[in-house]
């Protein structure tokens, strides 16, 4: 991908989002016109949990992508202006590069043979290959589930929307690498998720239903986080469940919502 150029003064410009923007709300915090966005898949682009905020204090590690022509993922494509792509650019600044997608890499799932016609762009992570493991989740930047809830939400919405793109939401975890066990669950209520995430039993089914993320799901930890001696608890695990809460270790706190 050619990475660093001018927004088309000629053609329409598209974004391609494969992360928080394929959600409606986070995508129109920067985008206010973008209500509606297309289902595709997109070749050339691995995604993946490598992308990390600003190294000066405590953050997380967000979703990035890569340039690597053995991958694909799903996402979102929007139409925006010059002013919005330097929106999203701001947006964008922290590790990323806005870089053109080739026409034939794009498959469409919302119905059509094509996309429209126009300039594609998507923010890719200029990581070199013996970096990436030192960019991967770790205590420190962490994965954090309000981030995976935005995330996966967006997928859903897409599912609700275009009937051609079912199974989207498992395409998306499926074609997302480098899931973690060190994955921060800072939802407001975490016990009760569903007061500030509606969504929040529908986002855990799909993750306890992903195979990359069936077991993660269960060791997920609540702040403060802590990664040593730990003891998840798993539905099957019907033994610990019935120990006495002073015996049962830090990692043993299930969090997924209830109903």
């Amino acid at each position: 991908m050619e990475c660093g150029g001018k927004p088309s003064d000629t053609k329409q410009n598209y974004i391609f989002g494969y992360g928080s923007l394929i959600e409606d709300e986070s995508r129109m915090r920067t985008t206010p016109s973008a209500r509606y966005a297309w289902p595709a898949n997109v070749g050339g682009i691995r995604r993946g949990w490598w992308a990390r905020g600003d190294k000066s204090g405590l953050t997380t590690t967000y979703l990035g992508a890569l340039d690597d022509l053995r991958s694909a993922c799903n996402g979102v494509i929007y139409p925006v202006s010059a002013q919005e792509i330097a929106a999203t650019d701001q947006r964008e600044s922290a590790g990323y590069k806005r870089c053109e997608i080739p026409f034939g890499q794009i498959v469409m799932l919302d119905g059509r043979s094509q996309p429209p016609d126009g300039v594609f762009w998507a923010y890719i992570n200029l990581i070199p290959p013996d970096q990436l493991d030192d960019n991967l989740p770790s205590p420190q930047f962490p994965m954090v589930q309000s981030y995976v809830d935005i995330c996966i939400n967006g997928c859903l919405e897409v599912e609700g929307k275009y009937s051609q793109a079912a199974g989207f939401t498992q395409q998306f975890i499926e074609l997302t690498d480098a899931w973690s066990r060190y994955w921060v669950n800072d939802r407001l209520y975490p016990r009760r998720p569903f007061i500030f995430q509606p969504s929040a039993s529908k986002i855990d089914a799909a993750l306890q239903a992903a195979p990359k993320t069936a077991e993660l799901f269960y060791e997920v930890e609540i702040e403060p986080a802590s990664w040593e001696d730990r003891k998840p608890v798993r539905p099957h695990a019907a033994a610990a469940a019935s120990q006495p809460a002073a015996k049962r270790g830090p990692g043993s706190r299930v969090w997924q919502s209830g109903g």
